[in-house]
């Protein structure tokens, strides 16, 4: 079943770039007379980005546990815009337009430098022996690197270039076991706030090399001031992304609306690996914004290794379910140069073996610089 469903992905998502390039051609031929987008960077835009994340179980909301998905950490540094790159690399790393989105006016590009764990447990985390209808102990330790291209059109009412589509093309690369130091870090941490320790980590997936390739595009959609003074807008910010790795295959569409101030800053917080990437990137004006938001995505999910367990097929493992939804519900804060972000998220079961939603909230600080 699993290989079935990763070959069919993995053809899906071979027509959805053919069909990209179909539509880019088409798209291309007839605008023939148009030039490329620009490059454009505005003075805040010429600045680089730091992100500090945190992802755990214990700002659950909605009842206390400590298990599944349990923590994640991510630094990240995203560059000043480029205004110059070599053609070829943009040829290369330009994916077509493909629902007939207008043509952008200007372009903002730059690329991202990551790091981050993340840890994952079983239910019962008092006992040594193996527990084989439940979750395997894994640990993920990871380096991403992205190219992020921001997409503008002139907007005549304000007079600036407005952003209505980011895309993202991310690899990511890690390792999976005892080297990733899930044990070291989780117990550690334990003994620090005085909680028992976890048990059972001699059962975690071995040491595997860990390769991933992700693509995502998010649009901003439906903008509307709903009152003038003090300002309040709303927007829907669309999604879609595909990925192909030994960590996880999948594709995944969603959405996420959005209502309060300066909602132009930004196209969402972002969120640790290795879900949708998201975006590092906001602008700012430097004056006060906010908003709050709820999102939902719905994967169709080939592989997803911290379930499958290792690929050589020698560890423990559960059976993935190949449909996963979430929803997410959150606040953002943005003013001057820093922008903080609170999300709660739930997530449908995920394997076949135990039937139980997964909560956790995540935590993000990004800065301008």
């Amino acid at each position: 079943m699993h290989h079935s469903l990763a070959t069919t992905i993995a053809l899906a998502m071979a027509a959805f770039l053919a069909a990209a390039a179909s539509a880019g051609a088409q798209s291309s031929s007839s605008e023939e007379t148009k030039p490329p987008p620009r490059p454009s960077a505005t003075e805040d835009e010429q600045r680089s980005i730091y992100t500090f994340q945190v992802e755990n179980d214990v700002f659950n909301r909605f009842g206390k546990s400590d298990r599944d998905y349990t923590n994640g950490l991510r630094i990240g540094w995203l560059s000043p815009a480029i205004t110059e790159m070599p053609q070829g690399i943009v040829t290369m790393t330009t994916i077509p337009t493909f629902l007939g989105e207008a043509a952008a006016d200007s372009v903002i590009r730059r690329i991202a430098v990551s790091a981050g764990q993340n840890i994952y447990t079983p239910e019962n985390t008092y006992v040594s022996n193996p527990i084989y209808n439940d979750r395997p102990y894994a640990a993920w330790l990871y380096a991403s690197f992205a190219l992020q291209y921001t997409y503008k059109r002139h907007d005549p009412k304000t007079g600036f270039d407005e952003p209505t589509r980011l895309d993202t093309l991310q690899i990511d690369l890690g390792v999976i076991g005892p080297a990733a130091g899930g044990e070291f870090v989780q117990n550690n941490f334990h003994t620090l706030i005085g909680v028992a320790p976890s048990y059972g980590w001699g059962n975690q997936l071995h040491n595997e090399p860990t390769v991933g390739l992700t693509f995502e595009r998010r649009w901003r959609t439906g903008r509307a001031v709903l009152i003038d003074n003090p300002k309040l807008e709303v927007d829907f910010i669309p999604r879609a992304a595909v990925a192909l790795g030994n960590v996880s295959t999948y594709a995944s569409v969603g959405g996420t609306a959005r209502i309060g101030k300066n909602l132009r800053d930004d196209f969402g917080p972002t969120r640790s690996r290795p879900a949708l990437p998201g975006s590092d990137a906001f602008i700012g004006d430097g004056s006060f914004g906010w908003y709050l938001f709820a999102g939902f995505d719905g994967s169709a999910v080939a592989r997803n290794i911290f379930l499958d367990g290792n690929t050589d097929g020698y560890s423990q493992r559960v059976w993935h379910r190949p449909f996963v939804g979430e929803v997410q519900v959150g606040l953002a804060v943005l003013y001057r140069g820093t922008r903080i972000s609170y999300t709660q998220i739930l997530r449908t079961p995920e394997f076949f073996e135990r039937d139980r939603i997964t909560q956790f909230g995540s935590l993000n600080v990004t800065f301008r610089y």
